[in-house]
Parts: C-alpha cells; structure tokens; sequence
C-alpha cells in the first residue's frame, strides 16, 4: 500500500468545498438537506459539515453497489432517508464516485421525493466515470469532487478493503 492522498490534503480541499457550499446558499432561505451515503462517506461527510457554517439537516441513506471482489452489482438501498427532503437543496455526499451507478441511482430515487434541486459531492472522482449529471437531469445543479484518480483501488478515509477494515486511516491509500 502507497499513500495516494495525505490528511493534509483532504483537509484543505473538505474546507475549500465546504466554503463553496456556504458561498453558494448564504443568501437563499431554502432549506439545505445534507445526505451521507453509508458507510464509505462518513468521514468525509463528517468533516465537510462541520465546516459548513450554514443551518442544515443531516441524513443517511446506505447503498450497497459492491457485490465482493471488486465489482459492482445492483444498486440496493438498505436504509432510507427519515427526513423530508421536498423543495429542500440536497446533497448527496459520498466518498467516491466511480462508475457513476451509484449516484445515478440514488439521485433517480430522490427525485421522487421532490426536492428543489439535487447536488453531487464526493472526496474522489475516478477518472473512469460514465455518468455526468449535470448533462443528464436539469434537477442535478452541481457536481463536486476533491481529487480524481485513475483505476486505483483505494481505503481509507472512510473506503474499506474487501475485509471491511482499513476505513479508520486519515488519509488514502492505494492497494
């Protein structure tokens, strides 16, 4: 394992996108929901809204995209949202958009609920990705990451190995 991105990093990069965040909705009185897509975004999810000095709701959603040696699978959603998101500004908050299945899923599902507009944000956009929201679906207003990367398989920072560890480390590494 190779240090690919240090904590350093990730930590200007999480308060660089927090103030874009702020930058974008200091001035707008809707209501900012935002949704951490478990378990690979916690840490990021964590430290993006605790630099984020605006009112807003927390949620979870866990969406299992990887089926065990490295694929992807079905999308399947094994814990919703509690929150109304209707007319609100979500953010859906991963830790890595990959191939784009995920989030194309979850946005699709949000959808339904009506929400004002939908916003992507992850730590790390693999160079490889197929989907672009902000070409596909007028409701997706942004789509934001930190860092891209080429075909790695990176842990850390909340992104674990097959085994399920490796998700405590403060930065990321690449396998």
């Amino acid at each position: 394992m190779k240090e690919l991105i240090n904590s350093k990093r990730i930590e200007i990069r999480t308060k660089i996108l927090a103030k874009q965040i702020e930058d974008r909705h200091r001035d707008d009185k809707t209501p900012i929901v935002m949704i951490c897509l478990l378990n690979g975004g916690f840490m990021f999810f964590s430290d993006l809204v605790r630099n984020i000095e605006l009112n807003l709701q927390c949620d979870f959603m866990r969406v299992k995209s990887y089926t065990g040696k490295k694929k992807q699978g079905d999308i399947q959603i094994t814990k919703d949202l509690e929150t109304s998101i209707k007319g609100k500004h979500v953010y859906i908050v991963d830790d890595i958009f990959d191939t784009g299945n995920t989030m194309k899923a979850v946005a699709q599902y949000l959808k339904v609920k009506k929400p004002r507009s939908i916003n992507v944000i992850a730590l790390v956009l693999r160079n490889e990705n197929k989907w672009y929201p902000e070409q596909d679906d007028p409701l997706i207003n942004t789509v934001e990451t930190g860092f891209t990367i080429q075909d790695e398989w990176i842990v850390g920072y909340g992104m674990d190995n097959e085994q399920g560890f490796l998700r405590n480390y403060p930065y990321i590494l690449e396998l």
